[in-house]
C-alpha cells in the first residue's frame, strides 16, 4: 500500500491524508498506517452499510451512529486495534478520498451510501446535481427498465455516477460488459423525483421513471491497474461467498 495513504493529525490544520499537511506543509503525528486506514475502513463501512447489529451499534433513522460507541465496539472484536480513539475514526472519516462518510458536530459519523439496510437519506443536499448524470446497466437489463423504469435492487437507494467512466468502472465489478445511460436529473426535478448528492461523484435517488432515462454513446475506457486489482478482489470475494453460502 502507498505511504500517501497515511493519516496523519496537524495540530494546526487538523486530519489529512499523506506525508505533509496540504496546508501549512508540516509533517503532523501519524495516526495510522496505510493497512490500518484500510483495514479500520472496511470495518467502519460494514458497520455503518450494512451490519451494525454485529458490533452492537445502533444507528439513527438518518444512518447515524455514535463515534465513542464504534471505538469500544471494534476494539472488542478486534483487539490488535486497542489503542483506536474516537479521533482516529473522526479523522479518517473527514478525510475519506472518496467522500464516503459524513461526521457532523455532535460526535456522530454515518456512510452517505451504498447502505443495504434501511436510512433515510434525504437529509443529504440536493443542490449541486449534473444536468445528467450516469447509471450502469445491461443490454439485456436495458429495454425492460426503458419501459418500467429503475428501482433500487441489492441496496436502498439506486447510485447514480457523475462520470461515464465512473458508472462504467462501477458496473464492471458486477459484469464484464456494463452499458452506460444517461440519467435527464432535469427531468427528475419537473416529475418530483429527488436526487441527492452522497458525494463528489456518487448521488441518490429512490425512484427513476423512464421519461428520464437517456441512450447515451458509449465510450472506450482502459482501467488502471489497481482498478484491475480492485475488481478482480471483489469478486473473488463474491465467489467465495456465493460457494459458502451454498455450502451451508
Amino acid at each position: 500500500m502507498s505511504e500517501e495513504a497515511e493519516l496523519r493529525y496537524c495540530s494546526k490544520d487538523g486530519p489529512f491524508r499523506g506525508l505533509r499537511c496540504p496546508v501549512c506543509g508540516e509533517d503532523g503525528k501519524r495516526l495510522m498506517f496505510p493497512d490500518e486506514v484500510w483495514s479500520i475502513g472496511r470495518i467502519l463501512a460494514g458497520m455503518l452499510r450494512h451490519f451494525p447489529e454485529n458490533y452492537g451499534i445502533r444507528l439513527d433513522s438518518h444512518g447515524y451512529a455514535r463515534i465513542y460507541s464504534i471505538v469500544p465496539a471494534i476494539k472488542s472484536q478486534k483487539r490488535r486495534y486497542g489503542w483506536l480513539t474516537p479521533l482516529h475514526i473522526e479523522s479518517l472519516g473527514k478525510t475519506d478520498e472518496k467522500g464516503r462518510y459524513q461526521v457532523n458536530d455532535r460526535g456522530e459519523i454515518r456512510a452517505t451510501y451504498d447502505h443495504t439496510i434501511p436510512v433515510d437519506l434525504s437529509d443529504l443536499p440536493d443542490d449541486e446535481i449534473p444536468d445528467v448524470v450516469y447509471y450502469q446497466t445491461t443490454p439485456e437489463e436495458y429495454d425492460l427498465i426503458r419501459e418500467t423504469g429503475i428501482n433500487p435492487s441489492d441496496k436502498t437507494y439506486i447510485h447514480l455516477s457523475s462520470t461515464f467512466r465512473k458508472a462504467y468502472v462501477s458496473g464492471r465489478f458486477h459484469v464484464e460488459n456494463p452499458l452506460i445511460i444517461g440519467i435527464s436529473t432535469e427531468r427528475m426535478r419537473n416529475m418530483e423525483k429527488p436526487v441527492y448528492r452522497a458525494s463528489r461523484e456518487v448521488f441518490l435517488t429512490l425512484e427513476i421513471p423512464p421519461e428520464c432515462i437517456e441512450e447515451i454513446d458509449q465510450e472506450p475506457v482502459t482501467l488502471t491497474e489497481e482498478e484491475i486489482h480492485e475488481i478482480e478482489s471483489v469478486r473473488r470475494r463474491r465467489e467465495r461467498k456465493l460457494l459458502g453460502d451454498r455450502m451451508d
